[in-house]
């Protein structure tokens, strides 16, 4: 026997409809196929009306939905109306300065260190380069609730948003915590980077041209503060440690100095290498004046004999350069005595001397790495350059009126649209 489908007939009005059971629960989304059909069926359907008669037969029962035109009047028709009267007669003029600024570091050129002949970099005239990280960081720290504390003691951003002149809707309340005011100052003031060329844009809007320009002042001002901050902290990080070893060296050289003067001042002798060289040279002479005076007394002692006048002159000069070479030798070698000698002062001296022209090395390597981090520091030099001052706003750009106008209705009647296309499909499946 052929089997009839079985239906469920609701009562005829305007909103009857037969729903069969045997097909498959898919077959209501066959109304959305044609959203102008659907979004004109919810508006002549108000499920309210609706009669499922004593034929229905569900095991879940859902509250019916308000009816569409309720809900199009309450959250499309009305709050357009509203906003429309806002925007006309009651949304406040807001005035906006801008102000252009790039964040560059100093500028370098490659030259030859005349001490070492290698190459390094000074300032010079070629183009400074663009510092594309700190131009981000200035652009947070202007969104950030720590510009506050920067900012011009006369330009205080809780009198200036909370002018007479803004309406209720766009003022900020008077009694606003530092969230609140964080979160009002990021709709006021709005920042954008460059990210090619590095450029920071910042607008800001009051309800005043004076408030405008004074605050877009007072923050370039702040952001230069910033910038100056950051520009130093990163010289003191390169030049520390430069500088730490140069006055360490410094102190070796020092410490030097003192031991070899006190050991100077200990032995009586300046430079016992020199000393050594002027005593030897002594002893030569004494010792070719001994052989000369022998010489002459041998010839004398054979031509006159032992008995000649001339003979105890010259005897008694050898005896005087005898005892001269003995001192000579005695001051050179040591014999003993309680007396240091020069030779036993050279190995302590060499030392000293050694000690003191490897402090000197190291001095002047370390003069030369903080001349060196000294270089790389005007490298990391950053400062902020306004190519864009801020002016005195003459007209107010905000807020977008007509834009405003428009769109709000647009963007209403697609919310309402999306939850009613949602609330058709749901009662299509269930009822």
């Amino acid at each position: 026997m052929r089997e009839h489908p079985t239906t469920i007939e609701r009562p005829r009005n305007e909103d009857a409809r037969i729903i069969d059971v045997t097909q498959s629960p898919l077959s209501g989304v066959s109304a959305l196929a044609s959203p102008i059909s659907a979004l004109r069926r919810m508006l002549r359907h108000d499920p309210t009306d609706a009669d499922h008669g004593e034929g229905h037969r569900s095991f879940l029962t859902l509250p019916s939905p308000p009816s569409y035109r309720l809900t199009f009047i309450l959250f499309v028709v009305l709050p357009s109306i509203a906003s429309l009267i806002y925007f006309a007669f009651l949304a406040s003029d807001q005035f906006a300065a801008e102000a252009r600024f790039a964040i560059r570091s100093a500028p370098v050129v490659p030259t030859v260190d005349s001490g070492s002949g290698a190459l390094s970099s000074v300032n010079g005239l070629s183009v400074p380069a663009i510092a594309g990280q700190d131009a981000y960081v200035v652009a947070k720290y202007i969104r950030s609730p720590a510009i506050f504390a920067e900012l011009d003691p006369p330009v205080d951003p809780r009198k200036i948003f909370t002018r007479p002149e803004a309406d209720f809707w766009a003022r900020l309340p008077a009694d606003a915590s530092l969230e609140t005011l964080t979160d009002y100052w990021s709709e006021m003031v709005r920042t954008n980077v460059d990210g090619p060329s590095g450029i920071v844009t910042v607008t800001v809007r009051a309800f005043r041209p004076e408030d405008a320009r004074d605050l877009m002042d007072s923050i370039v001002k702040a952001s230069e503060k910033l910038v100056n901050t950051l520009s130093q902290r990163a010289r003191n990080d390169s030049m520390n440690a430069a500088e730490a070893e140069v006055r360490r060296t410094e102190g070796m050289v020092r410490d030097a100095l003192v031991e070899l003067q006190s050991y100077r001042e200990k032995v009586g002798i300046i430079d016992p290498v020199k000393a050594a060289a002027s005593t030897s040279q002594l002893l030569l002479q004494a010792m070719a004046e001994k052989i000369k005076l022998e010489s002459d007394y041998f010839v004398s002692l054979r031509a006159a004999g032992s008995d000649s006048p001339t003979i105890m002159p010259l005897k008694a000069r050898i005896e005087a350069v005898d005892k001269q070479i003995a001192r000579l030798k005695n001051e050179l070698t040591g014999n003993g005595g309680p007396d240091p000698s020069i030779a036993s002062t050279i190995a302590r001296f060499e030392e000293l001397e050694m000690k003191r022209l490897f402090s000197e090395k190291l001095y002047d390597f370390a003069s030369r790495a903080m001349e060196r981090a000294r270089q790389r520091a005007e490298r990391q030099n950053v400062y902020l350059s306004v190519f864009v001052a801020p002016m005195l706003p003459q007209e107010a750009r905000f807020p977008l009126r007509l834009s405003m106008s428009i769109l709000m209705p647009i963007a209403l009647l697609m919310l309402w649209g999306i939850g009613a296309l949602t609330a058709l499909t749901i009662e299509d499946h269930t009822y």
